[in-house]
């Protein structure tokens, strides 16, 4: 599995926890958290290219995330 590393304007716990719940349910098959200091870190485990799925569900939700 390769881990992606992602950029985000996330700042509290709630809103991690919500738009992890969304993601596993467009992307059911990663490992996904949030780094829980300050929550703008996102890494997911992946065997596939989940870039733009990710992208989606972030400027869907009013959200901006960046690949690092």
């Amino acid at each position: 599995m390769d881990i992606e590393v992602y950029k985000t304007d996330v700042k509290t716990k709630e809103e991690a926890g919500y738009l992890v719940k969304l993601l596993q349910f467009v992307i059911s098959d990663c490992i996904m958290n949030f780094d829980t200091e300050g929550y703008n870190i996102l890494k997911i485990e992946t065997n596939r290219d989940i870039k733009e799925m990710v992208y989606g569900v972030f400027n869907k939700q009013g959200f901006h995330c960046q690949k690092l």
